[in-house]
This record gives C-alpha cells, sequence and structure tokens, in this order.
C-alpha cells in the first residue's frame, strides 16, 4: 500500500511537471474574439504549434499564411487588417504571431492588408487581397513578401507557390 501511495506521489509530480512544462506553449498563441465578434486564432512558430494550429483549422473558414517571396519560409509579425469589403467596418485587426492566422469570419466579401517591414531595416510592404467567405466553404490566402535571410523562419515552405500544406 505504502508503494503504491509513493508511485502515485511521482506520478502526480511528473504530471504536473508535464502541465508546468506545456503552459508556456498554450500562452503562445494569440487566441480571442475581435470586437466585432469574429473568432480567430494565429501562431504556427514551431513544430509543437503547428499541430496545436492544425487542430484549430477546422474552427476557421479563413486561414492565412505569410511567407518569404523566393525562399517561401514562413513569416511571423505581419500587421493584418481585414474590413468588410464596401465599407469601413474592421472585422479584424492584429499583428500574427506566426506564419498563420486563422479566423472565423461570417459569409460575406473581405479586404485583407497586411503590413510587413524586415527587420534588415527594409521599406514596409503593404499587400491587399479581396476574398469571398461563402456559408460552409474555406478559403486560404497566402501573401508572400520580400524579405531577408536573417528574418525568415526555419520550419517554412521551402519553394514559393508551394506552402507547407494545413490539415
Amino acid at each position: 500500500m505504502a508503494s503504491t501511495l509513493g508511485r502515485m506521489g511521482r506520478l502526480r509530480r511528473v504530471l504536473g511537471a508535464c502541465l508546468v512544462g506545456a503552459l508556456p506553449l498554450a500562452q503562445a498563441l494569440d487566441r480571442g474574439t475581435t470586437s466585432a465578434g469574429v473568432a480567430y486564432v494565429s501562431g504556427g512558430v514551431g513544430a509543437e504549434e503547428q499541430l496545436e494550429m492544425a487542430q484549430e483549422q477546422s474552427r476557421h473558414g479563413f486561414w492565412l499564411t505569410t511567407a518569404a517571396r523566393g525562399s517561401g519560409a514562413y513569416l511571423a509579425d505581419v500587421q493584418v487588417r481585414i474590413v468588410v469589403a464596401g465599407t469601413r467596418r474592421v472585422v479584424l485587426e492584429r499583428t500574427m504571431a506566426g506564419p498563420w492566422l486563422f479566423v472565423a469570419l461570417p459569409p460575406g466579401r473581405y479586404d485583407v492588408v497586411a503590413r510587413f517591414r524586415d527587420r534588415a531595416g527594409g521599406a514596409e510592404q503593404a499587400l491587399s487581397k479581396s476574398t469571398t467567405i461563402r456559408a460552409g466553404e474555406r478559403r486560404q490566402m497566402i501573401l508572400y513578401f520580400t524579405a531577408t535571410d536573417e528574418w525568415v523562419g526555419g520550419n517554412g515552405p521551402r519553394s514559393p507557390g508551394e506552402p507547407q500544406p494545413l490539415r
């Protein structure tokens, strides 16, 4: 009996240590709901975070990926603004916590504006695209920015136009 209690105590300590170790990972993703009532999650830095993001993907109908033109390496810290097309109504304005941003946009037409400044001091780049979200459908948008080798991450796709598939 004492042996079993000792093992249970050790098991609790090991599990507790595992949970404490997992807390920073869980907090690394940027998730929430905008003032417009739109749910989002952003992240994807590192393999563990990419797995967690893949689990979130089915809950969001719009998937944005940011990558470096040429190398295709993933980029983070891209400022994104999503506006209902033809209006000035902002539904989301965030700085991406990783190369992926998943958003639960209601059906409609949206303008997406993304801004990126290379850490090497290059000029700010702005890209703009539009998309239409229909009920029950999913849309993926990939935006490529010019970035120096010092800035690009290591877990991204390696050739332009071929991002790693989101599952």
